[in-house]
């Protein structure tokens, strides 16, 4: 962005970054970020886009040279019978009931956040239960007018020994750690795992209303999608789970970014 003024840079920023969330958040296709964005045609934003001197990759597209270098390597679909030996697997659906214990278990956790809060002390969460819990006031603890006032009050028995509170709220501390909850961490990773709206997610989590920095996104965006074999830090969260059930299923992990489980590799019979 070397040569633009500093207003037309913070315009080029803000809409590339709008653009990015609108690409790997919503995902939005090339034409509808034009047109959220008010451009006339997808060109007219890629045309925009490259005048800020920004990759084509911003608009989820690849650069001239990539694909200059696709079109002139043509993969051939893989033969069966190169694929190696052939090991029968259980049906997939066996495990039908063992998912479907943990998800209503999952359901059942996640009613129990009702009765979490939570703060944000530092870099440490300290959580707190709230639960209501039934608590005996003695007749003692009052004066005799106090006494009077609430058995008129509650329609109480002037002669018993005290009455009971079944709707106390009492607060119980739940520990000091560097990261949520073991069940918060489980439920936000299932609902990133199942292509859940994140920026949903952090309007309702996130303690500084969405939209966030672009620091922040990306480092969302590396925990759910990021890959070793892209240069990543890390392996992110759909990354180990394809390592996972492949565990599962018997085989082995290949260096490499997985397959994208989204798609099946085409095969000829040989």
């Amino acid at each position: 962005m070397m040569g633009l003024s500093t207003k037309e840079q913070e315009r080029a920023i803000r809409e590339a970054t709008l653009v990015w969330h609108l690409r790997n958040n919503e995902r939005a296709s090339a034409e509808q970020i034009a047109e959220r964005l008010e451009y006339g045609s997808v060109e007219a934003l890629r045309g925009q886009l490259k005048n800020w001197g920004l990759p084509d990759w911003v608009l989820g597209e690849e650069s001239e040279t990539n694909r200059t270098k696709k079109k002139g390597r043509k993969k051939s679909a893989p033969l069966v019978r190169d694929l190696g030996p052939t090991k029968g697997l259980p049906p997939a659906g066996n495990a039908t009931p063992l998912f479907k214990e943990r998800l209503e278990a999952l359901l059942e956790s996640a009613e129990l956040l009702e009765h979490m809060d939570e703060d944000l002390r530092g870099k440490y969460f300290v959580r707190t239960y709230v639960e209501k819990a039934p608590v005996f006031y003695p007749r003692e603890r009052y004066s005799k007018v106090e006494w009077d006032k609430l058995c008129e009050q509650f329609e109480l028995d002037p002669d018993d020994k005290g009455f009971w509170d079944t709707s106390v709220l009492i607060r119980l501390p739940g520990g000091v750690a560097l990261s949520p909850s073991e069940i918060e961490a489980t439920l936000i990773s299932v609902y990133a795992l199942a292509d859940g709206r994140m920026d949903l997610l952090l309007d309702a989590l996130h303690h500084d209303k969405p939209p966030l920095g672009t620091a922040t996104w990306e480092q969302i965006s590396l925990c759910i999608k990021g890959s070793k074999a892209d240069g990543d830090p890390r392996d992110g969260l759909k990354v180990l789970t394809q390592h996972l059930a492949t565990w599962v299923r018997g085989s082995q992990i290949r260096p490499g970014r997985p397959d994208d489980p989204k798609q099946t590799m085409p095969l000829r019979a040989g």
